[in-house]
């Protein structure tokens, strides 16, 4: 088995690491990593912090593991090994009639980083995240054993494995259900609002009619702006609602069109004042309207754009997201806007979101609302989020371990009472020697003592 040095980060760019990576092609050669050292996996890299970092041991990538195994048209049940990504669902079975039940808003996520995660979308509220639709998963844990894992089988494990981060073993395969489709297309609503208050009212007022939303704010806005928005709501749409064109459209193979930012673009371009000026050259162009849109713009419209990571420079971004009990939701995020305003934070992609309630320890989903921003790692930036830290716990919530890149063990132990606990005592019963583990979890202390 073949080990490379690399520098390797999440798709944040912060923070990095020298590791040994290996890429094994089946199940021996990821036996052969779990003789050689602790391991972590690794898909796409897509989460943002140092999840899939191990710096102390293996990095083992998933991605030549990427084989269809089976699937049923009739149910729409597939099963697949871990490294199949979105992409490749999408690409295989939109044609014929079947969608992701739940898509996380980059294609570019394997089935098995989707389960490590239990990624959530833009209909949370209604159906829930990943796990949700997991039938079943094989997974290869530390002492060499395959164990097949649901609901009914090795249960304590499965929902260990899902939002567990990879620290439970090696996921092999996953059986999951997808969403059945009459076409590509999506009704999309957009509409303008000026503050908090009426993004949380009409939250509320389109909460039946909608599956899937999502909010756009503008997070460096203040005085009369301060809070305004744009909240998109979408249906999947009938293939009889479409247009002629449309129609003739969505019976054409889709081809991706891409831009791409070809390097690190220099710091100094990324300001409180160029954000400024983005934020409120989108706000104003916007319009509240109803149309069609591909799956792939509504889904997935920074998947346009090739390493859009790059416009944070060499030194990242910090991706933070929250998620606060639904009844302290308003005041919550009201304090966290003012705070990152008063301390000269920005984003581009501040995105607020209704969720549902979920079953699992480590997932991150509750009832309640979920604010991601990103911030540029510059001086001061940290220090903020730990302010941010202490609003969220004040409010009763946490923020998620697939983005989080600077969380301490005291304030990830606080925010996940009760529940890391509970999950440990499962990582003890099949992983006592703690063979699986990376960078996140030494730092938030998600290691058997």
């Amino acid at each position: 088995m073949k080990f490379e040095e690399i520098e390797l980060s999440g798709f944040g760019k912060y923070p990095k690491a020298l590791c040994k990576v290996a890429r094994p092609n089946g199940i021996h050669e990821v036996l052969e990593c779990l003789k050689s050292g602790s391991v972590i996996s690794r898909g796409l890299g897509r989460s943002y912090g140092d999840a899939s970092v191990n710096d102390s041991g293996i990095v083992a990538e998933s991605l030549i593991m990427n084989k269809f195994i089976s699937f049923d048209d009739s149910s729409g049940i597939l099963r697949c090994e871990a490294g199949v990504t979105y992409k490749d669902i999408l690409d295989t079975f939109v044609s014929r009639g079947w969608f992701p039940a739940v898509t996380p808003g980059t294609k570019y996520v394997t089935m098995g980083g989707a389960l490590a995660s239990d990624v959530h979308g833009k209909n949370h509220h209604k159906e829930g995240s990943f796990s949700s639709y997991v039938i079943s998963f094989k997974i290869l844990i530390a002492s060499g054993e395959i164990l097949e894992c649901s609901r009914e089988q090795n249960a304590d494990l499965f929902w260990a494995t899902v939002g567990g981060m990879g620290l439970t073993g090696f996921i092999l395969e996953t059986e999951i259900r997808l969403k059945k489709i009459s076409s590509p297309y999506l009704v999309n609503k957009a509409v303008k609002l000026k503050n908090l208050d009426e993004l949380f009212s009409n939250f509320e007022e389109h909460d039946a009619d909608y599956l899937y939303s999502v909010a756009w704010m503008d997070i460096v806005a203040s005085g009369s702006k301060y809070g305004r928005n744009i909240l998109l709501l979408g249906n999947h749409c009938e293939s009889t609602e479409l247009t002629e064109k449309l129609r003739r459209k969505a019976a054409e193979k889709y081809v991706e069109k891409k831009i791409s930012v070809p390097f690190e673009i220099p710091f100094t371009t990324l300001n409180k004042l160029s954000i400024t000026l983005f934020n409120n050259a989108y706000y104003m162009k916007a319009r509240s309207k109803t149309d069609f849109q591909h799956y792939d713009k509504y889904f997935y419209p920074l998947d346009f754009i090739l390493n859009w990571n790059h416009i944070y420079s060499k030194s990242g971004l910090i991706q933070y997201q929250l998620n606060i009990p639904e009844e302290a939701g308003k005041d919550a995020v009201d304090k966290v806007l003012k705070k990152v305003v008063a301390s000269g934070g920005g984003s581009f992609l501040a995105v607020l979101k209704k969720m549902g309630d979920q079953d699992g320890i480590l997932s991150f989903p509750f009832k309640g609302y979920t604010l991601s921003m990103d911030f540029p790692v510059k001086k001061g930036i940290i220090e903020m989020c730990r302010e941010l830290d202490a609003i969220v716990l004040d409010h009763g919530g946490r923020t998620y371990l697939t983005k989080d890149s600077i969380l301490d063990e005291k304030t990830f132990k606080q925010m996940y009472n009760g529940l890391w606990e509970k999950w440990m005592d499962i990582k003890i019963k099949y992983d006592p020697e703690n063979k699986f583990t990376s960078n996140l979890a030494r730092r938030i202390g998600l290691c058997p003592s």
